[in-house]
């Protein structure tokens, strides 16, 4: 295995200490401090979800890259959740904001004179701050934020648009149970009433064009606070930007699609205008254009000032969807449902003959991974996994290793251009039965796999070249790399930190001694092995996990 940093001299450290006896104590005392320091700095600068907390240049201002960072980050969280938690929080965003309506109503009726509107208009963020500070799901902020995902192609079309449905939906259940109460009781004076019905008859009298434009510029407006409250450190500034722009869509009369609902819906239950007008004449018109306004003008536009389009201390191994699967499959870089179902999916198809294996077929523990001979990830878990069966071997008494390893390919084209490449040399190998010493040439190269490289791996193990390179060109290795993929995707695979054992998957630390003893633990029915406490007696190795 490689050496450490660490365990290697510092020549220049060294050189100093001939000439000055005092400075190889003082030179480790000063890196030691400004590692510390730095560590300090990056806990103080990045939450523990990996977004960033300050901004990079100045602390106080984030750069473009980081509000779409944490952006990425809210993402991730929308598409981690249950279909019923959506509702449920979606069902909470259109019962607040209702509230806006409400507030609305009553500082109009209550306030004379021509400016009753513009005053009344003071508490339409109400409920915009309550979906804002308890963080429900909104669909108008749902324009914005789980879009960055789709435009990184980490989720699919028809993933987003399970969101959206789910939460429109609610939140449009949510706003008609506050119009019904609203038009059925005595909630509302009948000043308040009055007024009430007339908002809700502004939104019936206008038509399908002026309704659609006034919702784009609405759902521009609110996903761009959306972006703006992510570029905020503190809550006043979210109160200050939350309150501003909301204030403007009132102010202007724009159509908001869910506020919308609630004071049109509230003219449906008291008789004076049906359903299918609502649904037709308001409803569709306005989500048109707020999900123009939030997706054209503000997700695409800012998406394209990153400089990365990426989330820059994110896990290399993160898989991007091909094409047909961003169009057509209901993948995303996170768990589809509660909890971590995605993570224990079982291994699909089990390990078969065509697979490549290194160790004895009757083993009692087969580990899988999925691997991209570019991804710095990859290599670090062969190698935990490598050192895991070697030790697990020398520390037992069997004499053949209780362990035997399966490599597939996961390559993730757009973040590792040559992964795929890669890949099939590694099949046209196997085709000569070296497939693993081309698997070692390639994760110990890994920054210089290009054609001309690969034909230098070839002959270093003693490969017919010609033979190579008739492989290399071919279709059905190629197909063979994508075949693996895709059976990694159908196992719920969704980065290249991933390990399955006897076909579950693994959830434990991807450190050597960690795996070492799941290992271990699997076998032990079939070959006894020393105690964990006489197995591993060294300190477990501190790793970051994808």
């Amino acid at each position: 295995m490689d050496s450490s940093a660490s365990d290697r001299p510092d020549s220049a450290t060294s050189g100093l200490a001939t000439s000055d006896g005092d400075l190889p104590l003082s030179l480790p005392r000063l890196d030691a401090a400004a590692g510390e320091q730095s560590r300090m700095r990056e806990v103080l600068d990045r939450s523990e979800s990996g977004a960033p907390a300050a901004g990079e240049a100045l602390r106080d201002l984030f750069s473009t890259d980081e509000i779409f960072h944490r952006l990425v980050i809210a993402a991730d969280e929308e598409f981690s959740r249950s279909t019923r938690l959506l509702f449920l929080s979606g069902l909470a965003a259109g019962l607040s904001i209702s509230l806006s309506f409400l507030g609305m109503t009553a500082l109009t009726a209550l306030w004379p004179g021509e400016a009753a509107r513009l005053v009344g208009c003071l508490l339409y963020p109400l409920g915009f701050l309550f979906v804002v500070m308890g963080r429900y799901q909104l669909f108008t902020e749902n324009t914005l934020t789980p879009v960055t995902l789709v435009l990184t192609r980490i989720a699919s079309i028809p993933r987003l648009l399970r969101i959206w449905g789910v939460v429109l939906g609610a939140n449009v259940l949510g706003a008609a149970l506050c119009a019904y109460v609203l038009a059925t009781t005595g909630v509302f004076s009948p000043e308040m009433a009055t007024v009430a019905h007339d908002f809700g008859l502004h939104f019936l009298k206008m038509s399908w064009a002026d309704l659609f434009w006034k919702g784009v510029f609405a759902g521009w407006l609110v996903a761009g606070m959306v972006w703006l409250n992510y570029a905020a450190r503190d809550m006043t500034s979210r109160f200050l930007i939350t309150f501003t722009l909301i204030y403007t869509v009132a102010a202007a009369e724009l159509a908001h699609c869910i506020v919308g609902s609630a004071e049109v819906l509230y003219v449906v239950f008291q008789g004076d205008a049906t359903v299918s007008a609502f649904a037709l004449d308001f409803l569709v018109p306005a989500v048109l254009g707020n999900t123009v306004g939030g997706v054209g003008l503000v997700a695409i536009l800012n998406f394209s000032q990153t400089r990365d389009h990426r989330f820059p201390h994110r896990d290399c191994g993160q898989l991007e969807l091909t094409w047909t699967e961003w169009l057509f499959g209901h993948s995303a870089g996170r768990p589809e449902s509660e909890g971590d179902e995605e993570n224990n999916q079982p291994l699909d198809p089990p390990v078969h003959p065509d697979d490549h294996a290194y160790g004895p077929p009757d083993a009692p523990v087969t580990v899988v991974q999925y691997g991209d001979y570019e991804c710095p990830t990859s290599r670090q878990i062969y190698r935990s996994v490598k050192r895991s069966i070697m030790d697990l071997t020398d520390r037992s008494d069997v004499t053949k290793p209780p362990v035997r390893y399966v490599f597939r390919h996961l390559p993730l084209r757009q973040r590792h251009p040559h992964a795929v490449h890669a890949g099939v040399a590694a099949e046209a190998a196997a085709k000569q039965g070296a497939f693993w010493d081309m698997h070692e040439q390639l994760f110990a190269h890994q920054d210089h796999l290009e054609d001309e490289a690969l034909h230098t791996y070839a002959a270093a193990i003693g490969l017919d070249l010609d033979r190579f390179d008739a492989d290399l060109q071919g279709d059905a290795l190629h197909e063979r790399v994508m075949a693996d993929r895709s059976a990694a995707v159908k196992s719920g695979v969704r980065r290249t930190s991933n390990l399955f054992i006897n076909g579950e998957r693994y959830q434990g630390a991807l450190t050597p001694n960690a795996i070492a003893r799941a290992l271990r633990r699997q076998a032990a029915a079939e070959a006894p092995l020393p105690d964990d406490d006489e197995f591993y007696d060294e300190p477990e190795p501190t790793t970051d996990r994808a």
